[in-house]
Order: C-alpha cells, then structure tokens, then sequence
C-alpha cells in the first residue's frame, strides 16, 4: 500500500491517510473511525433497501451521502452474504426494507448428489458481483483518494453454505466431504477473480470474510481442511497486486492463529474476543501488536440500545483497551452497523474519536 502521507503544518490527515498509518502501527493524528455503515446508507437518501442492494449508482450515492453525514473514514462495500450465491444459481429473496437473503425453502443444491451444478462463474459480468465491483469503482473514483474503499469477498465455504443451507452443508461435510470440497474449489476460482476485478476498478483493500474459522461455527481443523487451505489462494492473489488483505468475522472465538497462518491479514475486523482471550484486555494483550484491530463495538447495543451518552462512553473505553496497541486500532462495529439502527449513534463514534482517540 504506497500511500504519500503529509503531515507538516497539518491539524487533520485525510481519512485514508489516517486508516494507512494505523495499519502500518504509525500513529496517525488520532484514532481512525468507521462504523461499518452499508445497508444503512440507504436511509440517507430515502432508498428501499432491495433497491440499494441491487443498483449501483443509488449504492454508490447513499455511501457518499453517507460518508458525507457521519465522517466515517472508510468505506466497506459490504452488501450482504448472498451477493456471491445469487450469481452461482441460489434464489434470493428482497425484502424492501431489510436485508437481503437466500430461498432456502428452494435451495440451489437440493441434495448431496447435486454439488456437481457449482460451476464457475464470471464476476465481471454475473448480476450481483458485477454491481458490487460498479460500487467500488464509484466510490474509488468519486472519493478514493481521500478515503479508503474496502473491497468484499466472502468465504467458499460461507457461499456454499447460502446454495446449500447451512445444517445440510454441516452434515456433508461429514458425509459426503469430497463433493464438498470440490464444489469450494470451484466458487473459489470465482472468487480470485473477483477480488481482483475489485482491486483493478480502485479498491484501497479487500476485506475477505471467512465467517466460519471461528469456535461458534466449526472446529479449527475442520475449517482449515474445508475453506482455509483453498481460500488462502484469494488472499495471495490480493497480496500479489500489492493491495492489502483485511479480514472480517463477526463470530465468537475467531481462530487467530489459524486466520493468520493462512489469511495472513493486515488487520481483523471482528466482534468478539480471539479464541483463547477471556476478555477485550486479554486479547489486546494476545492480538494487539500481532494485527491491526478493527472494532470492536456491539453492533446491536450502538444501532438500537445506547443513549448517545453511552456510545460516547462505549467507544472511550475501546480507545482506552487497546492503547496497547501503538496506533493498531481502528474504532468501528464488531459487523455491519444494522440496517435499521440509529445513524447518529455512527456519527458519534466518530464524536469519540476525535474526543479520546488523539496522538
């Protein structure tokens, strides 16, 4: 990531400038914010959310417009987890004023015998990936030289677990874990190329997200076998352009250890504790010198709970758990701001971080 940073005679960085510094655990003027405000743009500027999903240019704006009322320093192209599945043959439903998701009362892979109908697909052209990467390359070119634009992948094994369900890809994955692991290679080779394609259109990062390499989900070994050995692919391919890999898991007990060996991040964006950490002061101490955190705020408490008081309160104590990280902390929700939550609780997040998160 080769970013010029100017400093001198400066009172504030851009927003890029600062979220550069603080992956590469160089201080910057203070603690970056971004609250990962997606769906929830589509508020701003009076949009049904099936429509935000599914048009580029009203995303690309409701961001902007959204970027433009909270302040938050980056931009995550995150639109929801049945982006990829829709383009491999899963039906979706939109509802208008929530997130999208698939039919799974007519799941694309019906049976065991049924993997073989995975077949790669083009993300330049499919309907769904295609308008994401047109989203990124709005947003690269309207702002991407003053705020990041973090591209989004999701895992092989997190699509297949959206054309298949998940309690049926669980118990194939015991019987039958060849048609599994072929049918994962296959949305695997997809999925290089769409991160690529998001990287050539202007992406400053690509935010992968391989949901189930945490404890809540699967055992360690049976995530490495079945998504981290294949996945890992995808984050060289992103390394290879120079463009930095970013994380993302909202799961309880992320395997860090087993992310890092095989995903090898610059930074983790989660919502939870590391696998091993008791608490937020554990894990700062385990993790915080290791990878950048992005987070790592209830998402549900801030969007929907909290007075402005106590996001304020909130944020302040996050600041003040990972000071241990030397500048490697980035304030933001632990998942997707809600949809429906309260945007002036994102916008004080940033409050707090121009109040408390000062170098």
């Amino acid at each position: 990531m080769s970013v010029a940073i100017h400093t001198e005679k400066r009172e504030e960085l851009s927003s890029l400038e600062r979220v550069v510094l603080a992956l590469q655990y160089k201080k910057p003027d203070r603690v970056p914010a971004a609250p990962l405000v997606c769906g929830a743009s589509s508020r701003v500027l009076g949009y049904s959310y099936d429509r935000w999903s599914q048009d580029a240019e009203v995303a690309t704006a409701s961001l902007l417009a959204a970027q433009d009322l909270i302040g938050f320093d980056g931009f995550l192209t995150l639109v929801d987890l049945s982006v990829e599945a829709e383009d491999f043959g899963q039906e979706v439903i939109f509802p208008e004023r929530s997130t999208a998701l698939p039919n799974f009362d007519n799941p694309f892979i019906k049976t065991a015998e049924e993997y073989n109908k995975v077949k790669k697909v083009d993300p330049r052209t499919s309907r769904r990936m295609s308008t994401v990467i047109e989203v990124v390359r709005g947003l690269a070119a309207a702002r991407g030289k003053e705020v990041p634009v973090m591209g989004f992948v999701y895992g092989p094994l997190g699509v297949l677990s959206q054309i298949r369900g998940h309690s049926e890809l669980f118990k194939d994955i015991i019987r039958h874990p060849e048609r599994v692991l072929e049918a994962v290679r296959t949305i695997n080779e997809s999925l290089v190329e769409y991160a690529l394609a998001q990287v050539e259109v202007g992406a400053t990062a690509i935010v992968l997200d391989p949901l189930y390499s945490s404890a809540s989900v699967l055992r360690k070994e049976t995530w490495i076998k079945f998504e981290a050995e294949i996945f890992k692919s995808v984050a060289d391919a992103i390394r290879d352009t120079g463009t930095p890999v970013i994380v993302h898991n909202c799961g309880g007990g992320v395997y860090f250890d087993a992310v890092q060996e095989y995903i090898n991040p610059i930074a983790v964006s989660h919502a939870y504790p590391a696998y091993g950490s008791a608490n937020w002061e554990e894990h700062a101490a385990n993790w915080g010198k290791k990878v950048v955190t992005i987070g790592v705020a209830d998402p549900a408490k801030v969007g929907h709970e909290f007075s402005q008081e106590q996001v304020l309160e909130d944020s302040r104590q996050q600041i003040e758990t990972f000071k241990v990280a030397e500048g490697g902390f980035i304030l933001s929700t632990g998942c997707e701001f809600p949809p429906n939550g309260n945007l002036l609780s994102a916008a004080t997040m940033v409050k707090a971080a121009k109040l408390y998160g000062r170098y």
